[in-house]
């Protein structure tokens, strides 16, 4: 099976959050100490990066939380990095921090939005209202001054929640620049090779907000350790003996525990995200 070039990390600012959603597993299931990464941890990762390409500013917790969120954002496009994204829960949108998104060096924001504005209570526990507000506020004010940044927002697609896709695209698609659905994770038997270890578009890892390094975000206990950034360069650990291992058990189908109940919820309104399209052409590969 095909190993991508990585160029691609996901960076944990905290897996500290401010709501507890239904769904999450920060509400229900991490038993990680909750933290806040160093900035000199940051730096570290970044110099240690060269050639990256892609940087996913979220992770478990809302990455807004962090003090020093926008100097990582200025760190990481000075060290030359194309792509900054991040997801935000949207509940911090002050017009300070608003002024603050727009003139970061941000490539792309996401909202995590969960279907109607019913749904959206049920699960996040917040009203909808003031932050669908503040978004159109931010949207004004980037097309005045930044129009490059590109707005989003994001729906984890439940069993009885699919039933909102079609009139929760309509409705978003005139407010922002793209709307995704996702499928939410659940527990249940795994039978195909999972894409993570290999890469499915490009090479990704991530760096929990500790040093921990891990080679999926869905490994929300950080189970599948491969190394630590603060010891070792993240770059390094793509090619590393425990990712190797990891290749090969899902080669044999011989999942390790993390990953063989590792599944997403079936529904015809959002493709998986961590199974190959097609695992028969993909096995081919090899």
């Amino acid at each position: 099976m095909q190993i991508k070039k990585l160029t691609s990390l996901i960076i944990e600012p905290t897996n500290t959050c401010n709501l507890r959603c239904t769904f999450c597993f920060v509400t229900e299931g991490m038993n990680r100490v909750e933290g806040f990464m160093d900035f000199n941890l940051f730096k570290k990762v970044i110099d240690d990066s060269p050639g990256l390409e892609h940087l996913c500013m979220h992770n478990w917790g809302e990455p807004l939380l962090h003090k020093d969120i926008f100097r990582m954002f200025d760190y990481a496009a000075k060290a030359g990095v194309r792509h900054i994204v991040m997801n935000t829960n949207g509940t911090l949108l002050t017009d300070k921090m608003i002024d603050r998104i727009v003139d970061s060096p941000l490539s792309i924001i996401r909202f995590s939005i969960d279907g109607s504005p019913e749904t959206f209570q049920r699960v996040r526990g917040v009203a909808l209202d003031k932050i669908e507000r503040n978004i159109i506020k931010l949207k004004e004010k980037k097309e005045v001054r930044r129009p490059e940044l590109s707005m989003g927002v994001v729906f984890t697609v439940e069993e009885d929640t699919h039933q909102d896709v079609e009139p929760y695209i309509n409705h978003w698609e005139n407010i922002v620049d793209h709307v995704r659905t996702q499928a939410k994770l659940i527990q249940s038997p795994r039978k195909e090779v999972c894409p993570e270890p290999f890469g499915k578009d490009y090479g990704k890892l991530v760096v929990l907000w500790d040093g921990t390094v891990i080679p999926c975000c869905v490994d929300y206990n950080a189970s599948l350790k491969l190394g630590n950034a603060w010891e070792e360069r993240v770059m390094d650990l793509w090619h590393g003996a425990e990712i190797k291992r990891l290749r090969e058990q899902h080669r044999s189908g011989s999942f390790p525990d993390t990953c063989v109940n590792c599944n997403e919820c079936e529904t015809a309104k959002t493709e998986k995200r961590f199974f190959y399209a097609n695992p028969i052409s993909a096995a081919l590969e090899e």
